[in-house]
């Protein structure tokens, strides 16, 4: 069931907007992820969950840190269907201005994603990041303290969207116990007392 909503929640969440962001802003970010969401109610429960997550990592329970990270994605996804960015983009000037940002939002709450499962789904994670613009150096460079807020900048090109996977194999859930636990090992979840900054 996890996986059935990893693709669906977060496959379909990321396709959508780079998709957006291709066609309307040439796959490039208008404006840094951070200024994007000053005061953004997207912004403040993305810090939460990751909150969450790191606690339940911290005490070896992936189902809830997994489960916990998808309601980023649904989040996100409920974000995106309430700001309309497609209608906005045709009204131009001031909204084309505004949904620029949320495009650059959601991919910051996606890149927070890509981290925040990197424990338990490596591959899975790195597509992701890949998909954000970086390269698998950067993403193997990446720490708990990478899910803070404003990461992305403006300037950023974007890959071109792509699926991030076409069915899950078996096998996965035994893969990414075994991964979660070496990242764990080496504090890619941070110490109990500083969720945000291990």
């Amino acid at each position: 069931m996890i996986n059935a909503n990893l693709a669906n929640t977060i496959g379909n969440l990321l396709n959508r907007t780079l998709g957006l962001l291709k066609k309307n802003c040439q796959s490039t970010l208008a404006v840094d992820s951070y200024v994007a969401a000053e005061g953004n109610k997207l912004k403040a429960t993305v810090e939460k969950l990751v909150e969450k997550a790191c606690v339940h990592y911290q005490n070896l329970e992936l189902s809830a840190a997994c489960e916990t990270v998808l309601e980023i994605g649904n989040a996100g996804n409920l974000y995106i269907d309430e700001q309309a960015p497609w209608t906005l983009f045709k009204q131009g000037e001031t909204a084309f201005e505004t949904a620029a940002k949320d495009l650059v939002i959601v991919l910051e709450a996606m890149r927070i994603i890509s981290i925040a499962l990197s424990p338990i789904t490596p591959g899975l994670s790195l597509r992701i990041y890949s998909q954000l613009g970086y390269t698998e150096e950067q993403f193997n460079a990446v720490s708990w303290s990478d899910t803070k807020w404003g990461g992305l900048k403006a300037g950023q090109v974007m890959a071109h969207a792509m699926p991030i996977f076409a069915r899950i194999e078996d096998g996965t859930e035994a893969e990414t116990k075994s991964a979660a636990t070496k990242k764990v090992s080496k504090e890619k979840a941070p110490k109990s007392k500083s969720p945000v900054e291990a």
